[in-house]
């Protein structure tokens, strides 16, 4: 016919010709592509498993860190393309019958699959194993000081008839652990690691304070031994983590060792950086894979790393939206399961650890919305409608965990942090809600400042609970002060001490002193209480000196009575401040911006000299 191609006959053993080179290139092809990527994966590993170390003793062998973990580096794109295609290839050969795949090509392509396989990693090199933190003279951690042995032993007999404390604070510590470590920095054959320096260490700090009265006593421990255990114990972590490696293997004892040692940080106030920490843990975390674990029903292991990961999630949640960063661990790149109660965590803090690591999202959420560089560009509409959709979500989490978690009287103080906690966040996300009718900078929303006064007022009622006689001591307010104003963004103060500039409320003002005498004792012992303390109790005093000297001039009959009831400076014989009171208790500009240039106060873009033109809106009447 007209148009149509006529089909020549070739003979048959053209044809089979034909296949056969069609089959031998792609034989080379396939043999090619392995073979650069067993170069590329394998030009590491030419060098002995083991190196001597400069001690004339072997270092730890490769095979010594097995629980290191296999490293999660993803796929790179040159690994990503290079599956597909194989795949492509093998669904080629399945649907072109005429060619046979002889055991060349099938062995070709599976010595492909093999290379191509991101879970069998190469071995460890030598560099690698041998910056393993672990040296004959254990980096000189053997000479610092530590609690008798004997007191050792009598916690962790006690810890194996009586559940602590410290199992259902840090779920991932397991009392099997802690008495390996223990063996092996106490009782000492061989070197062992910082990881397992900090990790006794910090046991230890959590095993004394969780010690009763009757139980302090039982296991012959007085009081000028504890307070001397409780602060050596710290010393020797911040010691410690200064001596880690700046790149250590991921194993799970390091993973754990910097969560613990971050715990420790944030409630201690040693020198290292609770970030510094928090984020090397994540890091680490990460490249362990940690954020793509599978769950394995009866795997213990498994078990613990998802309850650590989370836990580092949490922290690092918390730290980022308080130092005004972004967190290290992003939700859209995390397949690991969450928590599970009681299958995860079968304790009363289970459902705290698990309504954390809710918050700890939220706060992401709030950060990436509200106060991140790109948040900063967005319309304050837009803002503020982000903030309601947060706030909904955040009183859900919050009547969600009211409602299943039930808490014996010892767990109040983490109670009431976490409830806290909940007012703090709200009254940051409410604080990018305008309020409806005021044109005071300083003026926030209803809501905001409801929340806000929330928080400082169970602040107040828990410093009371802790002044009731026999109920906890200064040392157990110093840790709740430290996890309940410091570890969080505590933004409520300044809200109230706004709506005080505002609206020269009187309630809110007291409201605010309170708070700042709460904080006397803590500051006397802890240099960031401290920090804290000067700043709330000179954003007290500005708020005392500006309500009185704006009673004065607004409403000078009706304001007598009520500033009696608060101690303000003595005016003059004219009813007004001296120069020098004022001086005294007003701060200059570089004490304002010395002074919030420290601290995140949640204000967005209101900077220390905005704050301060805010305070000279009153009259003159000089």
């Amino acid at each position: 016919m007209p148009g149509r191609r006529t089909r020549t006959q070739v003979p048959r053993g053209q044809t089979g010709n034909r296949y056969e080179q069609t089959i031998a290139d792609l034989q080379s092809k396939v043999e090619q592509l392995s073979q650069s990527l067993h170069a590329r994966s394998g030009a590491r590993n030419e060098t002995p498993s083991t190196v001597n170390s400069p001690h004339g003793r072997p270092d730890v062998p490769t095979e010594a860190i097995g629980d290191r973990g296999n490293s999660f580096e993803g796929d790179s794109s040159f690994m990503t393309h290079s599956k597909q295609v194989t795949q492509a290839f093998e669904a080629s050969l399945a649907s072109t019958p005429q060619i046979d795949v002889d055991d060349a090509l099938s062995g070709a392509v599976a010595n492909l699959h093999k290379a191509l396989d991101s879970s069998n990693p190469p071995p460890l090199t030598p560099a690698y194993s041998a910056e393993s933190p672990e040296h004959d003279d254990c980096h000189g951690l053997s000479n610092l000081p530590l609690p008798p042995s004997d007191v050792v032993l009598k916690l962790l007999k006690r810890a194996k008839v009586e559940r602590q404390r410290i199992f259902d604070e840090v779920p991932a510590l397991e009392l099997t652990t802690i008495i390996k470590h223990c063996q092996k920095v106490f009782f000492a054959t061989e070197p062992y690691s910082i990881a397992t320096f900090i990790i006794v260490n910090v046991s230890l700090v959590l095993l004394l304070r969780g010690l009763s009265e009757v139980a302090r006593k039982e296991s012959q421990i007085g009081h000028p031994e504890l307070a001397q255990y409780l602060a050596i114990l710290p010393k020797n972590v911040d010691h410690a983590v200064r001596k880690l490696p700046l790149v250590s293997p991921h194993s799970i004892e390091n993973i754990t060792a910097l969560h613990l040692a971050c715990s420790l940080a944030i409630e201690s106030s040693i020198q290292a950086s609770p970030w510094d920490l928090i984020s090397t843990a994540a890091r680490m975390a990460l490249s362990a894979g940690w954020h793509r674990l599978g769950r394995k029903p009866g795997d213990n292991e498994q078990r613990l790393k998802r309850i650590t990961f989370w836990s580092i999630y949490a922290m690092d949640r918390s730290m980022a939206l308080s130092l005004g960063r972004a967190p290290n661990i992003q939700d859209y790149d995390i397949q690991t399961d969450r928590l599970a109660c009681p299958a995860d965590i079968d304790s009363p803090m289970g459902p705290m650890l698990a309504c954390w690591v809710e918050v700890g999202e939220l706060q992401g959420q709030t950060y990436h919305q509200l106060y991140s560089a790109h948040a900063q560009t967005q319309a304050t509409e837009t803002k503020a409608r982000a903030a309601e959709q947060l706030a909904v979500r955040c009183l859900e989490i919050q009547r969600r965990f009211r409602s299943n978690a039930k808490f014996e009287d010892h767990y109040y103080e983490s109670l009431q942090v976490q409830e806290i906690g909940f007012h703090s966040l709200l009254t940051m996300i409410y604080r990018m809600v305008p309020p409806a009718d005021s044109t005071h900078p300083l003026q926030f929303g209803n809501q905001c400042i409801l929340s806000a006064r929330t928080a400082l007022n169970l602040h107040n009622r828990a410093w009371a609970k802790t002044r009731a006689p026999n109920n906890y001591t200064e040392e157990d307010w110093r840790i709740f002060v430290h996890w309940s104003t410091l570890f969080s963004p505590f933004v409520p103060f300044i809200c109230v001490f706004g709506n005080v500039i505002a609206q020269s409320d009187l309630q809110d003002l007291a409201l605010l002193g309170e708070f700042v005498s709460t904080l006397q004792s803590a500051a006397e012992t802890t240099h960031t209480v401290r920090k804290l303390h000067h700043a709330c109790s000179s954003f007290h005093q500005i708020a005392k000196v500006f309500v009185a000297r704006h009673s004065q001039h607004v409403a000078p009959a009706t304001t007598d009575t009520e500033i009696s009831s608060t101690t303000w400076p003595p005016l003059d014989g004219n009813g007004e401040f001296t120069h020098d009171q004022l001086s005294d208790n007003m701060l200059s500009q570089h004490d304002w911006d010395l002074m919030l240039s420290e601290w995140d106060l949640g204000l967005g873009t209101i900077d220390a000299r905005q704050m301060s033109s805010f305070l000279d809106l009153l009259p003159n009447t000089q």
